[in-house]
């Protein structure tokens, strides 16, 4: 696992961190979505996203980072998970540290679309912030119905789709877009633009408002260190 830095623009300030896998002699593994594709197709989605997840938790040092939040991203069918709760209280039981500082980003995929009809996904939503962490949903203008999500699951943090963020400043469809979701997210959730590369970007993202971003321009994914036993 490495860790994305995600910068809030109002203070210039790292305030978390995303947790991405990167494969080393990954044989006839190619890529990420190859990885959990492959699981899928083998039954064991569950375990490996879980597995994930807590090596993400062990290898962040929650001490040193000053409360920072970690991203963690999540399948909707991990959370229906008849274990899932079982996992959570095994995490709170044995990382103390990561009270109020874990995120769980909410993946969509075309695989697992017809999951967020189920009626039960929101109340096991609830049950996470009841943990005391937070919500978030990904990729938002990917999905044809990430506004719909928006409303009826009202995320603690709104993670926009990289495409808004390339040439942002040149595109005037874009920045209005940007501008109203940033707009519409004010007390309600944090708007955090995804994948900026350029500085003109950047700098058209704050004149809109966007609080938080996330992108190469602002810091690439790396180690934060060795392992540790969190007590």
């Amino acid at each position: 696992h490495v860790y994305q830095p995600l910068w809030d623009l109002s203070n210039w300030k790292i305030f978390g961190y995303e947790s991405l896998i990167r494969i080393v002699n990954g044989g006839s593994i190619h890529n990420i979505e190859h990885l959990f594709q492959m699981a899928r197709e083998q039954g064991c989605l569950y375990e490996l996203d879980t597995t994930s997840i807590k090596n993400s938790i062990i290898h962040f040092p929650f001490l040193k980072q000053d409360k920072k939040l970690l991203f963690l991203n999540i399948y909707p069918s991990t959370i229906l998970h008849d274990r899932f709760k079982r996992f959570l209280d095994d995490l709170v039981a044995h990382f103390p540290a990561i009270e109020g500082q874990i995120v769980f980003e909410l993946n969509e995929t075309k695989d697992e679309e017809e999951v967020w009809e189920i009626s039960e996904l929101k109340e096991k939503i609830r049950m996470i912030k009841e943990y005391g962490f937070y919500f978030a949903i990904d990729d938002v203008g990917k999905g044809a119905s990430a506004l719909q999500k928006i409303i009826e699951f009202q995320p603690d943090y709104i993670k926009l789709d990289r495409y808004f963020a390339k040439d942002l400043a040149m595109n005037k469809e874009k920045q209005r877009m940007v501008a109203l979701l940033a707009s519409y997210c004010q007390k309600r959730s944090v708007l955090v633009l995804e994948g900026i590369e350029k500085e003109v970007d950047l700098a058209q993202a704050k004149l809109l408002k966007v609080p938080a971003a996330q992108g190469y321009l602002l810091g690439k994914p790396y180690k934060l260190g060795k392992s540790h036993k969190l007590v």
